[in-house]
């Protein structure tokens, strides 16, 4: 897996600017993704250089990685998911967007627990469902960045490079 997160890393290059507004789902979305989502995009950054130093091309071993993923990752990853659920929103359409990433995360996070567990037990086919969890996390994250331009769109919210 090359990405964890897709959107993070796009969430960095993009800021979301407008003029002054009375929507309040403009404002909201706005100070959502500002001040709520990217300061959030070092945490993950991160937690994904950990994982990709462990796996892909760069697998050493499975004692490496389980070390990785136990003292590191997890640990780290758990933080974040922490700090993403703490993101606070205004309004129920900016809430319902948040509450699929808020789900995406937690999957990667099943996903990391349930790869130590497979190199634990030298399980492939655990190894199999974190994979699968993996990919289902990695779903979510397009469907959260589906939602955010679409909700950006409905909005009048243009969404800039940063």
């Amino acid at each position: 897996m090359k990405k964890l997160s897709v959107f993070m890393l796009v969430l960095c290059c993009f800021s979301i600017l407008a003029a002054c507004s009375t929507d309040p789902v403009k404002k909201d979305l706005i100070t959502y993704v500002n001040e709520g989502m990217l300061p959030l995009g070092q945490d993950e950054k991160a937690v994904t250089e950990k994982y990709e130093a462990a796996t892909g091309d760069n697998y050493t071993d499975d004692l490496t990685l389980y070390n990785t993923l136990n003292d590191e990752i997890i640990p780290e990853y758990t933080k974040f998911v922490d700090k993403v659920e703490a993101v606070k929103t205004e309004t129920p359409e900016v809430r319902a967007v948040h509450e699929i990433y808020i789900k995406a995360v937690n999957t990667q996070n099943e996903a990391f627990i349930k790869l130590v567990d497979a190199l634990d037990k030298q399980d492939l086919n655990l190894v199999n469902e974190s994979n699968a969890k993996l990919s289902e996390g990695r779903k979510l994250f397009r469907d959260f960045e589906e939602q955010v331009k679409t909700l950006a769109k409905e909005h009048d919210v243009e969404m800039n490079k940063k």
